[in-house]
């Protein structure tokens, strides 16, 4: 896979996952991920970029279905001939495996990747966003506001209904409109949407209005129930704004070299507002 470092602007479809979470671009770029670290606190995304994350068991599995819908992956996964890692022989396997950067699969691990990506590649809108497009597909541009470098990686870049379309492929839990909604303001999936939307749209030279993009979801539990959604687009402004404030900040970081943290002064709490009123009810109760 290509390791180029990143001069000019441009979409490059071959640079692999790896380089481009170490950030190609000289002297740094922001990611919507990122952006989601610095909105919480500028000393958490430097603390990420010269880090990294660690991986979880749900984002194995989703790793693991990504590389079967998307048909581009797999180099990062190692098919391994054991049930349980028990034995000296198996714990080794394992243990090389995750020393080489793979993620180790058991049989059933990947026969259940199998079925859960059959799952949204039957699904009569889910399975034919995947049909005819680029998979891992990774966008470099420069904000024209504040002048720093910015990517993002998509899923699945393709043309449906006559639009270019982003398909942004998530494995969750609970795919309903009401669970998938709470995950998609916990995560910032609402940022994400006008993110890569925006990058697209600068190379085509259309309103990024024209690109759409959309989230294919899928559970992990059978029967596999599967959603495409669309975020609403007041929700998708709402993002817009937040990522002008992380872009903003970020250039300011980067300037400086100063990651802050919280306040360093002392700051009045306030507790939750379902807390407050769960309290309130418990003292009136109490009086009644």
């Amino acid at each position: 896979m290509a390791r180029p470092v990143i001069t000019e602007p441009c979409i490059h479809p071959d640079i692999d996952e790896d380089w481009y979470h170490a950030d190609p671009v000289t002297g740094g770029s922001l990611s919507v991920s990122g952006a989601k670290l610095l909105l919480q606190a500028p000393a958490k995304f430097d603390y990420a970029r010269r880090n990294g994350s660690k991986s979880t068991k749900s984002m194995d599995l989703g790793t693991r279905v990504h590389a079967i819908v998307l048909g581009k992956g797999e180099e990062h996964l190692e098919l391994l001939p054991y049930e349980e890692y028990r034995t000296g022989e198996a714990k080794a396997a394992r243990d090389a495996a995750i020393a080489s950067g793979k993620i180790p699969t058991k049989p059933r691990e990947w026969e259940e990747a199998q079925e859960i990506a059959a799952a949204v590649l039957a699904h009569p809108t889910t399975g034919g966003l995947f049909t005819d497009g680029d998979a891992e597909v990774s966008m470099f541009a420069k904000d024209p506001e504040f002048g720093i470098w910015l990517r993002g990686r998509a899923d699945y870049m393709t043309y449906f209904d006559g639009l270019p379309t982003i398909v942004d492929f998530k494995t969750t839990a609970d795919a309903s409109p009401e669970e998938f909604g709470k995950s998609a303001y916990k995560f910032g999936y609402h940022r994400q949407d006008p993110w890569y939307r925006e990058l697209w749209a600068s190379f085509l030279g259309c309103d990024w209005q024209d690109v759409d993009f959309v989230f294919a979801v899928v559970e992990t539990e059978a029967p596999y129930c599967v959603a495409t959604y669309h975020v609403k687009p007041e929700h998708v402004g709402l993002g817009r704004e937040q990522n002008r404030i992380a872009r903003e900040r970020f250039r300011d970081c980067q300037k400086a070299d100063v990651w802050p943290g919280y306040s360093e002064e002392i700051e009045d709490l306030e507790l939750p507002r379902y807390g407050v009123q769960q309290i309130e009810k418990e003292i009136n109760d109490w009086y009644r």
